[in-house]
């Protein structure tokens, strides 16, 4: 079994003009930037890169950590390492004027090496919630200068919504279809995503019930868990179902091949992860998973 692991900000601060100095002299070492220097950023977190990235900004993108590493648009670039677990070093090295992340960036004592080294540090709440990721989107756009792009980000997401919330209203049932949405965190080992998730927050969003509802959080599968859930669906990143073998070695799991009757959908990889500016298109993936009528239908 191919070994899966996720990839998973704010405020830019302007920068001060140096002090004057002599033409011959360079900058001190981790002195600002000059005032109208390039920006170059390191977004940290995959709702902040897949933000950056969608407001135009990727080609300032000199850096990214492993979970971003999700986002196809965002492989190319260096990589910072893990999330919780940054270097000043790597990223005073790529020239970086700004690290743009989510609060799960750290630890802090970097966070304050960078701040002295005279990056911009900014730091943005990853709460799971679809008023959350309307607020990233304009933040960045604002202190990247890209409002206007910013807005025609949050009318596309509020328009596949309304999208999404036409379609549950003509596939109203008297059953609510329950999902249960698995991932792999390594070989061997598939993690259930209950309340306080960005996979919970999906689900309402589609239509549909999360089938956990005991807890908040991820916690491993286990074959009782399944069987109490009983759910219509099982929701799974891409990457997990490849890694595991595909739909019929997912079915041989203990747990789900004692629970009968129920299919498979699949979402991006990032969009297991995170709630960022795209996840109405999960949204929607989800729902044509749950054979909800299509939009356009009377």
């Amino acid at each position: 079994m191919k070994r899966w692991s996720l990839g998973l900000a704010a405020l830019l601060l302007s920068q001060g003009a140096l002090a004057a100095a002599p033409a011959a002299k360079s900058a001190p070492k981790g002195a600002p930037a000059p005032k109208g220097a390039p920006v170059k950023l390191v977004t940290v977190g995959p709702a902040v890169t897949e933000t950056v990235f969608a407001l135009g900004m990727g080609e300032a993108v000199v850096g990214v950590d492993d979970t971003s590493l999700a986002l196809p648009v965002a492989r190319g670039r260096p990589k910072v390492g893990y999330q919780r677990a940054l270097a000043s070093e790597p990223l005073v090295a790529l020239g970086a004027t700004a690290l743009l992340a989510s609060e799960e960036a750290g630890p802090p004592g970097v966070l304050e090496q960078l701040r002295s080294a005279g990056m911009d540090v900014v730091i943005l709440s990853n709460k799971p919630t679809l008023d959350e990721a309307r607020n990233r989107v304009r933040v960045l756009a604002r202190k990247l200068g890209r409002e206007s792009q910013g807005e025609a980000l949050v009318a596309d997401l509020e328009k596949q919504l309304q999208d999404a919330a036409a379609r549950v209203a003509k596939g109203k049932q008297g059953k609510p279809v329950r999902i249960l949405a698995l991932y792999a965190r390594g070989a061997n080992a598939l993690m259930v995503a209950g309340k306080q998730t960005p996979t919970d927050e999906l689900i309402r969003l589609s239509g549909g019930v999360n089938a956990v509802t005991e807890y908040s959080g991820h916690r491993p599968l286990t074959a009782e868990g399944v069987i109490v859930a009983a759910p219509d669906i099982i929701l799974v990143p891409d990457g997990t179902l490849t890694a595991l073998g595909g739909e019929v070695a997912l079915r041989n799991v203990p747990g789900l091949s004692q629970v009968k009757g129920w299919k498979t959908t699949t979402v991006e990889d990032v969009h297991f992860m995170s709630l960022g500016p795209n996840l109405g298109k999960a949204v929607q993936r989800i729902q044509d998973g749950m054979g909800l009528p299509a939009r356009d239908a009377k």
